[in-house]
């Protein structure tokens, strides 16, 4: 028996809704990222970077590393 019209309907809402949660999570873990960046640049330790976010140091360097590749990719047009 096929799904009705209203099924159907349904699953693309809520698949909308979906997608759009997880591209607002991407962009504050983006926003995020960038912010933490700034801060270690501006002098602010590691540690309380690791703190305030409850991260651990490891996953903080990643999103860093990842900010400060992009950084430089971006200054150099690549």
């Amino acid at each position: 028996m096929p799904a009705t019209e209203e099924t159907v309907a349904a699953l693309r809402k809520a698949v909308r809704a979906k997608t759009t949660a997880k591209k607002r999570y991407d962009d504050t873990l983006d926003a995020l990222a960038e912010a933490m960046a700034d801060a270690i640049r501006e002098g602010m330790r590691q540690g309380e970077v690791v703190e305030l976010t409850g991260y651990t140091r490891e996953h903080v360097r990643r999103l860093v590393r990842e900010v400060e590749d992009k950084r430089a990719q971006a200054a150099t047009g690549s």
